[in-house]
């Protein structure tokens, strides 16, 4: 049995752990507070600029710009894959790593070449060292720098695209709907198809082209690939916050029980010490009192 120093000891060292773990909990939340703001403020535009793009792509012809071109073979699959840098995010990265190894094995059977691209740490550490290969990765990214990165990697992944070094781009995240609910989504942003629209899009025969209709579509098509990579980097950091948050919380309650079951260990401890003592006390008194009897 431990004594009553080493409990002590282990019931300050469990509260300053909590003490930690709850103020982490509080600037998880506060963080995932602003995120959310930001991404429900961004969601309808970068809808409605999907519906936009998809609905003009559905009135042009492959030849009208290279985004749009449709590959005859599909031999190269590149993916941007968004994890965290960090952990203590609970089954944040390990759900998400869980599935990309699904979908990489099945998407293995379609092309020929699959490479992986990074947003987050922890992702890149994990299929670096399994033999995929990986191409750029990214770290740093917060809701104040998204949009540079979001740039960036637009456009390096749409020159891949017009080469023909890649045949399909496909973004892999945690779409975010509660916070305590995510979704992986594996979102194909190239090439173009009109077929991707939805059925609620707005009808592309109402489209008006001002000026040339060249000059639009070399507009807006690239400015598309980044607005759905940005939209991808609120979606994970958002999820990220709120996976932290819950995973604080629960780390939190378990260090209450924890101190619990210490403290009533302690007084245990502590009861029987005083329990021994007494009863050494009776049993030195009575033999005293047995001595000088005799």
């Amino acid at each position: 049995m431990p004594s009553l120093k080493q409990i002590t000891t282990k019931i300050k060292s469990v509260r300053s752990t909590r003490r930690i773990m709850g103020a982490m909990k509080l600037i998880a939340a506060v963080r995932l507070q602003k995120a959310q703001a930001a991404l429900t403020a961004y969601r309808p535009y970068s809808d409605a600029y999907r519906d936009v793009v998809l609905n003009v792509a559905a009135l042009s012809e492959s030849e009208d710009h290279p985004l749009l071109r449709v590959p005859e073979e599909k031999r190269n699959l590149h993916i941007l894959f968004f994890t965290s840098d960090r952990g203590l995010c609970g089954s944040f990265n390990s759900g998400l790593i869980r599935n990309m190894q699904r979908y990489v094995e099945e998407q293995g059977e379609i092309f020929g070449n699959i490479k992986l691209s990074f947003v987050g740490r922890r992702g890149r550490d994990y299929f670096s060292k399994i033999g995929v290969d990986t191409g750029k990765y990214y770290t740093g990214v917060s809701e104040k720098n998204s949009h540079k990165f979001s740039e960036e990697l637009a456009a390096a992944l749409t020159e891949e695209f017009r080469v023909g070094t890649s045949d399909e781009v496909v973004l892999a995240y945690n779409h975010f709907v509660s916070a305590i609910s995510r979704k992986m989504t594996f979102e194909r942003v190239l090439p173009l198809s009109g077929q991707d629209a939805d059925d609620g899009a707005e009808n592309s025969s109402d489209y008006i082209f001002e000026p040339e209709k060249e000059r639009i579509i070399g507009s807006i098509l690239p400015k598309y690939v980044q607005v759905r990579i940005e939209r991808a980097m609120n979606e994970s950091l958002t999820s990220e916050h709120a996976a932290r948050m819950t995973a604080m919380e629960n780390a939190t309650s378990n260090a209450d029980d924890v101190i619990a079951k210490l403290t009533l260990l302690f007084n245990k401890t502590r009861q029987a010490i005083i329990t021994t003592e007494l009863m050494d006390i009776v049993n030195g008194t009575e033999a005293q009192r047995k001595g000088g009897n005799e």
